[in-house]
C-alpha cells in the first residue's frame, strides 16, 4: 500500500515538473486588451522611378494627338525647352516638373490585357532621363473607373496605376510649356508734331507758325 502512494506521489511530482517546464518555454499567450486601440497596417508607398536613379535631366511628353513637349537640364543646371520650340525653360516650372516625376506613386499592379487599359494606342508617351544615364519609355492609357489613376506600363513591362493627381500635372505641360517669359518692351511714344515758324503773306510780312509733319 505504502508503495503505491510513493509512486502515485512521484507520477504527481513528475506532472508538476513537466508542466512547469512547458510554462517556461511555451508562456501562455495574454488576453487582448479590450480597451486598445486597434493598430493600423500602412502599405509601403511605391514609386515609379527609384530614388537612386539620380535627377532628372530630360523630360518628353507626346500626346496620340501630336501635341510635345520636352525640356532638357544643361551640365550646369540650366533647363532648356526644346519642344514645341526651343527658348529658355523658366526654371522654377522645369524643376517643378523634375520632382512631379520623381513622386509619381504606383496605386497598384494588375493582371490585364493592355488593350483592355488604352495601351494599344497610348494616349500619353512619357520618355524620362536620369543623371545615372538611364532613359525610360512611359505609356499612359485611359482613365481607372474610380478616377483615382491612369493605366500605365514602364518600359513594356507588367501593367500599373499610376497616380491621377501627379500626371495630371506632368500632362499640363503640353498646353502649357514652362517656357521663359522675358519682359516685352513698351511701345516707343509717338512723336508729337512740332511747330516750325514759317513766312507767309501777311500784313507786315510778320511770320506765323504752321504745324509741320
Amino acid at each position: 500500500m505504502v508503495k503505491r502512494q510513493t509512486w502515485i506521489l512521484l507520477a504527481f511530482f513528475l506532472a508538476l515538473a513537466g508542466f512547469a517546464i512547458y510554462q517556461k518555454y511555451n508562456p501562455s499567450t495574454p488576453a487582448p486588451d479590450k480597451n486598445a486601440t486597434p493598430s493600423v497596417t500602412i502599405a509601403p508607398v511605391e514609386f515609379l522611378f527609384a530614388a537612386g536613379q539620380g535627377t532628372v535631366t530630360s523630360l518628353s511628353i507626346e500626346s496620340r494627338e501630336g501635341q510635345s513637349v520636352r525640356v532638357e537640364r544643361a551640365a550646369e543646371g540650366a533647363w532648356s525647352l526644346t519642344k514645341p520650340f526651343e527658348a529658355a525653360a523658366d526654371p522654377s516650372s522645369a524643376e517643378a516638373a523634375a520632382s512631379q516625376v520623381s513622386a509619381l506613386r504606383i496605386l497598384t499592379r494588375l493582371d490585364l490585357d493592355p488593350a483592355d487599359a488604352g495601351l494599344k494606342s497610348p494616349a500619353y508617351t512619357l520618355t524620362v532621363g536620369f543623371s545615372d544615364g538611364k532613359s525610360f519609355v512611359v505609356e499612359v492609357g485611359d482613365a481607372t473607373p474610380t478616377g483615382t489613376g491612369y493605366y500605365a506600363r514602364k518600359d513594356g513591362e507588367s501593367l500599373l496605376v499610376i497616380d491621377k493627381d501627379g500626371l495630371d500635372a506632368l500632362l499640363n505641360l503640353l498646353s502649357t510649356p514652362p517656357f521663359l517669359e522675358t519682359p516685352t518692351p513698351s511701345p516707343t511714344p509717338t512723336e508729337m508734331p512740332t511747330e516750325t515758324p514759317t513766312l507767309e503773306d501777311s500784313p507786315g510780312g510778320t511770320p506765323t507758325a504752321t504745324k509741320s509733319p
